[in-house]
């Protein structure tokens, strides 16, 4: 529903119905209202958090079938799953300086529909290294739309609806994870092998173009998207942003743009001069590492990494663990007990056999719990103008922290399951830190400052895929301690991040005559 504005108040204020009148874009956003353009675009951007998600998240299903047909080990396949996070550790801080110069629109739509060109091509590649070559080039492409949504949809929205808007977009992009294992288990079950000629093209090849699809998908939408009106007016073009505040204003109420009551968007100075690329960059940048923005910085970075250890670590390994502990018969046994009997029993094996199958109690359980997980997530993005930003982030990492730990304890196999798969709520936290750098940061930083944090954040993607398998066949227990350790500290320092900002009700605008 529309939200309610008082306009009567607006023309009391400017003291005439045909008077021009002055507000700050918040304050026009507010009277633009929220409702179907607000939404529809909102579910847009949110597709690109989704297909940033099912990309790197579907290598949990592609390596495994694909291994024979790429001869690929165990560590390489480490490796090639660590290539997204890589890609988006190198390039976040590129993507952070052009979003905040060239625009949202514009850059989200480029770099998605790059990612979703090479990642059809990826499919089509002979061998291992073709196709890491590949991946490696769409890997620099996806840390845009990973991230640009969150600041596109904070600034398109009220303030009073932006909380909810972009943890309802998380929310939408943990669910994005749950179509990972679903759409694997509907593609994978065929079983066909076209020749052609240096290779066969098998269903492990189809799935990898099927994730592709939802960048391509997002980025035609977004072509007939606005550009965000508080990017327009930091650069000074002040007609487009009351454009396109006007353009919301019609399609929210069914009226014509020419009634939108505000005339005219306060601006702050803007320099005639256009600065040189260094010379913008270090202005783009260099506020942001020093005081008031840097503790920040850092902090929210450091938040971001405990989830992205988490998300792109564990939880991309997490089939693989099922597998290991499920298909056994083994009962009174803790995971870590049943993973280091099997992999004893593994090295005195001797197969030459590749087998690249996966379990059809793999795909269930994995479907059921991303199912559920989404299901939680939304209701939690929902709840978060209820509950608040602060007590969801810290609650999430508290919660799924304390389940990770008694991983190490359980030896009932299907508590073991569900306590493992709660761990891509640890997701869930991604909206609400976005939210407060909306928060924290002024609009010409924002686009900088959210790449940033997520560039921290994402050194734990590597970090975690690479040694996860290291740990989880050496060191098991050890695993579980340091990864349920580190979320229990992030909700630690949660704690310090500022008070969550709200709507005021009694807003004061000057409303002037020009």
């Amino acid at each position: 529903m529309v939200n309610e504005m008082n306009e009567n108040n607006l023309k009391t204020i400017s003291g005439d119905h045909d008077d021009v009148r002055e507000a700050d874009v918040d304050f026009a956003l507010s009277v633009a209202g929220t409702g179907w353009y607000n939404i529809k675009y909102t579910l847009n951007l949110s597709l690109f958090l989704m297909a940033a998600v099912v990309e790197p998240v579907g290598f949990a299903f592609v390596l495994p079938s694909a291994k024979c047909d790429l001869n690929m080990s165990d560590t390489q396949r480490g490796f090639i799953a660590s290539i997204p996070y890589i890609g988006l550790v190198v390039t976040s801080f590129g993507w952070g300086y052009l979003v905040d110069t060239s625009g949202r629109k514009n850059v989200v739509i480029l770099s998605s529909f790059l990612a979703g060109i090479l990642g059809i091509v990826s499919a089509f590649m002979p061998t291992l290294l073709t196709f890491a070559l590949t991946k490696l080039m769409l890997s620099l492409c996806i840390a845009a739309p990973a991230a640009i949504p969150f600041t596109f949809i904070g600034e398109i929205m009220p303030q009073k609806n932006r909380d909810t808007a972009v943890s309802i977009a998380n929310g939408l992009q943990v669910s994005g994870a749950a179509l990972v294992p679903l759409l694997a288990w509907l593609v994978l079950s065929y079983d066909f092998h076209l020749d052609f000629g240096s290779y066969y093209f098998t269903p492990w090849r189809l799935l990898t173009i099927v994730y592709a699809l939802p960048f391509i998908i997002s980025s035609v939408l977004m072509c007939f998207g606005p550009e965000s009106p508080k990017y327009l007016l930091s650069k000074g073009r002040h007609d487009e942003s009351l454009q396109v505040l006007r353009t919301i204003y019609a399609a929210n109420y069914g009226k014509s743009p020419g009634d939108f009551p505000i005339k005219r968007l306060k601006m702050k100075n803007i320099e005639e001069q256009k600065p040189s690329f260094f010379k913008s960059l270090s202005i783009q940048s260099v506020p942001l590492l020093k005081p008031p923005y840097l503790k920040w910085i850092i902090l929210n970075g450091i938040l971001l990494f405990g989830v992205f250890a988490t998300v792109n670590g564990l939880n991309v390994w997490t089939p693989d663990i099922l597998n290991r502990v499920l298909t056994g018969d083994e009962e009174g046994k803790t995971a870590c007990a049943i993973i280091s009997q099997k992999q004893n029993e593994k090295a005195h094996e001797d197969t030459s056999e590749c087998d690249n199958s996966i379990g059809t109690t793999t795909f269930v359980i994995s479907s059921t719990a991303s199912t559920t997980c989404a299901v939680i997530g939304l209701i939690a993005s929902f709840a978060v103008k209820v509950i608040g930003k602060k007590f969801l982030l810290i609650f999430v990492y508290m919660t799924i922290g304390t389940f990770v730990l008694f991983i190490n304890f359980v030896t009932q196999q299907i508590l073991f399951a569900i306590l493992l798969s709660s761990v891509a709520l640890t997701g869930l936290a991604i909206g609400p830190i976005n939210a407060f750098s909306v928060q924290i940061f002024p609009t010409h930083l924002r686009g900088m400052a959210v790449s940033l944090t997520m560039m921290i954040g994402r050194t734990g993607s590597v970090i975690g895929a690479n040694v996860i398998g290291i740990l989880i066949n050496g060191t098991c227990e050890v695993t579980f301690y340091a990864y349920g350790g580190m979320l229990i500290v992030c909700g630690l320092l949660s704690f310090i991040l500022p008070k969550a900002k709200t709507a005021k009700k009694h807003k004061k605008i000057l409303l002037t005559k020009l």
